[in-house]
């Protein structure tokens, strides 16, 4: 055998090599950013629907004040806590004077007094935080799923409530830490990031939009039969969700609605344990998921509802170049998601619990605990 004969032979099995050691592992980076825009989804969608208020306000606007001689029951007024405070609206005895002044209603003023004089507005109208855990097992096509474990602890703090037109504008910023990993017959990952947002919301009558922005990173360390390869994705996107309230009596509500995101995922070029050298593209992700929910006063200031939408997942998931070779892209399916959810009011806080159940390309549990503090 010649010389170029053996070059030849010694090209080939150090090509196949590198093909063999191309395994599954060489899309860790794609694990990540599919689960970022999964990520994103629950982010956005919190921080939103956290901003524009509670369940209960969706029933607010229609609500009667009902007075009670109970003190036990003076949580009862209105068909909303949020609605009945006398700190927003005011309050009247029996005999119709008024006991507390408040934003509406209970105010004594003149015609010609001006906004700022007769309706003080805080600079900060609330704060909150919230917790969630995700439980997904991840389908992807031609290549074994993910079970993915995430928690998001999310605050927030609103505020900025002023007349803009024939509506009411208001302003949010927003934060939070990611934790949980990615596991299947191959890959353990690790996954630990955070990030920040603003909001801003305009509600008119039964409309309600609400737009948001945020950025964050998240670092990653895969553990495979090669080693631990450890890499960092940055990203940052845009969202809009817009609502509207049907009523259909004064406690029950239907409210149709659309989300809408798009998020771009800095990926990650490394040298894999496995000695293959991984380049990523970046990932430029859309989302657009219709949902209704149907929100009720079911007695005694407690409220609950159920919710329905289906996410439809696009965009470029990004090529992965392994020694130079392109591989194809890493795709996933569209998924439904659907829950209850019920909700109280105790003087200024007000608490939420949500699980949701998912079907389609993601499949799995999750729920969440809100607490928000009305100044």
């Amino acid at each position: 055998m010649n010389k170029t004969s053996l070059l030849a032979l010694a090209t080939f099995i150090l090509s196949m090599g590198g093909a063999f050691a191309a395994g599954p592992h060489i899309y860790a980076n794609s694990f990540a950013a599919h689960n970022i825009t999964a990520i994103q989804h629950s982010v956005m969608t919190t921080a939103m629907q956290t901003f524009e208020g509670t369940a209960a306000a969706a029933l607010g606007g229609r609500a009667n004040i009902i007075k009670h001689n109970d003190p036990d029951a003076r949580y009862l007024y209105g068909t909303t806590p949020m609605y009945g405070w006398p700190r927003l609206y005011g309050e009247y005895g029996d005999d119709g004077t008024v006991q507390q002044t408040g934003r509406n209603g209970g105010d004594t003023v003149s015609m010609d007094m001006t906004m700022e004089t007769r309706d003080p507005r805080p600079v900060l109208n609330s704060a909150w935080i919230n917790w969630q855990h995700i439980d997904d097992d991840v389908k992807f096509h031609d290549i074994d799923g993910l079970d993915t474990d995430t928690d998001l602890i999310m605050f927030g703090l609103a505020g900025g409530e002023s007349q803009r037109g024939i509506g009411i504008s208001e302003w949010g910023i927003f934060g939070g830490y990611i934790g949980g990993g990615q596991t299947n017959s191959f890959i353990d990952m690790s996954e630990n990031g955070g990030y920040v947002g603003l909001y801003g919301g305009y509600n008119v009558h039964n409309f309600n939009l609400s737009v948001a922005a945020n950025a964050g990173a998240l670092y990653n360390s895969a553990e495979t039969e090669y080693g631990i390869d450890e890499f960092a994705n940055m990203w940052a996107g845009v969202a809009m969700n817009a609502t509207f309230n049907i009523a259909l009596d004064n406690t029950f509500t239907i409210q149709p609605g659309v989300y809408a995101g798009y998020t771009w995922i800095g990926s990650a070029d490394y040298i894999s344990m496995s000695g293959d050298a991984i380049a990523n593209a970046n990932y430029n992700m859309f989302e657009i998921a219709p949902e209704i929910r149907a929100i009720k006063h079911v007695g005694r200031g407690w409220f609950g509802y159920i919710n329905f939408k289906y996410a439809f997942v696009m965009g470029t998931p990004g090529d992965v170049w392994v020694n130079g070779t392109l591989y194809d892209e890493l795709t996933t399916r569209d998924y439904a998601e659907y829950g209850i959810g019920i909700e109280k009011s105790i003087d200024r806080f007000n608490v939420g619990l949500q699980i949701n159940r998912r079907d389609g390309g993601r499949a799995g549990w999750n729920g969440s605990v809100n607490l928000k503090y009305i100044f």
